[in-house]
């Protein structure tokens, strides 16, 4: 069951076609998450830039646990920070860079975070609908329904469509399936 408002799909396509129109990209390009942090203000770090991080904690992030995490965007006062994980490939890193972006955009509350003894760091709270928000509005984001449509339309498979939008083939065959695309392009075909 969605846990999103009505509407909330239909406002995420809109804001993708306009922040596309902003950065001055065709309507089917890439959004490259980069672009779009900063002209937003926000810095996007990968653990070796942290200053005062511990050789520990850097080794834990970036050596004996590398797919623990993949990003987080620190506050502080009116600043966002995200910090990537570097070790995923650079398309995992724009899905994860856009879904903190998206958190930010969408002026989610942020959850606290603490450290246990053992040294892992848990959040206090989780909150599905701002998740399931960020999931929806960074997909929709990198892969708009329209520019899916053109790319597809235009016989690309999903690899190299993937490659074309810079994102995971998870995540493009995520929005093909909340998009239904696919039903399009074979109604089309007919």
């Amino acid at each position: 069951m969605s846990l999103l408002r009505r509407g909330f799909k239909t406002w995420c396509e809109n804001a993708a076609r306009g922040y596309r129109r902003e950065l001055g990209l065709v309507a089917y390009g890439a959004l490259n998450p980069r672009q779009l942090a900063a002209t937003q203000g926000i810095r996007i770090w990968v653990p070796d830039e942290i200053p005062g991080l511990s050789e520990n904690a850097l080794y834990q992030l970036t050596k004996k646990d590398p797919s623990g995490w993949s990003a987080v965007t620190i506050c502080v006062e009116d600043m966002s920070l995200i910090i990537t994980n570097d070790r995923h490939s650079n398309e995992r890193q724009n899905n994860s860079i856009m879904h903190e972006l998206s958190h930010i955009i969408l002026e989610h509350k942020p959850g606290r975070v603490f450290v246990s003894s053992t040294g892992q760091m848990l959040l206090s709270e989780y909150d599905r609908v701002q998740e399931e928000e960020a999931n929806c509005f960074s997909g929709t984001l990198l892969v708009p329904r329209d520019a899916l449509l053109h790319v597809l339309g235009q016989g690309a498979d999903f690899v190299s469509a993937a490659r074309h939008f810079e994102v995971t083939r998870d995540l493009l065959q995520m929005r093909v399936n909340l998009t239904g695309v696919e039903r399009q392009l074979t109604a089309r075909r007919r």
